[in-house]
């Protein structure tokens, strides 16, 4: 039987033994290995000549030699030894750092690429929404991404889906099985395309922002009026815009719209 690493580079296969399947669970490891699908999430990314590519997590490289011809690629790994291949094989063709991309510093670019752990997926994600870029082709755990791209009115909408809206539009292109990684996962990915944009609505205060979405959606069944009330129990809000209604059915602008009526009041 054909092994699934055929043609791979065999100097990752050669690591110490504290790179070992543990290590690889705990930072959240599932190597892609189908090529096909490795072509297609490089051909969504329609990189064009020159651009600047950030790939996060590279790996074993299936999607790194595929983003090396296509532009300046800067590559950030925060696992020790696949780094120190990564710099071998790729030598001279892309710039490998050795790094946590949650405390990297990322320079300005064009495209992002990455196949992100699936635990700290969304630290990463509001991490690189401090950075500037147009586009990224982000696979993500299935749920994950349900909740990302999920529209109001949807059983999956929610705190991730508007906060994202904030500064993306976000799109599913395709779904992923497990069966394309090793070690296999025990769920399926998604392949999301996200596009940096302005959203449709003014803030006074982003943090009242984010303060009042985690609040009209951590108590979700609730309605609105009640969970404000545990939120802000000083304020006055039985006049204001849909109070009867649940979160799951406003539009991000229209929590655009109750947070700036509550950051009013409280500035009083």
């Amino acid at each position: 039987m054909t092994s699934p690493l055929q043609g791979e580079d065999r100097r990752f296969d050669s690591a110490p033994a504290h790179h070992s399947r543990r290590k690889q669970k705990m930072l959240g490891q599932n190597f892609l290995i189908d090529q096909k699908i490795a072509d297609r999430i490089v051909a969504e990314a329609s990189i064009e000549d020159g651009e600047r590519i950030l790939e996060i997590g590279p790996g074993r490289g299936v999607l790194t030699e595929r983003l090396v011809p296509l532009g300046k690629l800067l590559a950030v790994e925060k696992d020790k030894w696949l780094a120190v291949v990564l710099k071998q094989k790729f030598a001279d063709l892309a710039e490998i750092v050795e790094d946590d991309i949650l405390k990297f510093d990322i320079p300005e670019i064009e495209v992002i690429v990455a196949n992100l752990p699936y635990s700290i997926s969304s630290p990463i994600l509001f991490r690189l929404f401090d950075f500037e870029w147009n586009r990224a082709i982000l696979m993500f755990q299935e749920e994950f991404a349900n909740r990302l791209i999920a529209k109001p009115g949807s059983k999956t909408y929610g705190r991730l889906s508007v906060m994202a809206n904030h500064y993306a539009k976000t799109t599913k292109l395709f779904k992923v099985s497990k069966t394309a990684f090793q070690p296999q996962p025990k769920v399926h990915s998604q392949v999301v395309r996200l596009v940096r944009h302005s959203p449709d609505y003014e803030l006074s205060d982003f943090d009242n922002f984010e303060k009042v979405v985690k609040s009209i959606f951590m108590h979700r069944r609730k309605k609105i009026r009640n969970c404000l009330k545990l939120t802000f129990p000083n304020l006055e809000v039985e006049d204001l815009e849909h109070m009867d209604q649940r979160a799951e059915v406003l539009s991000p602008k229209q929590i655009a719209d109750l947070s700036n009526q509550i950051f009013e009041r409280i500035s009083e």
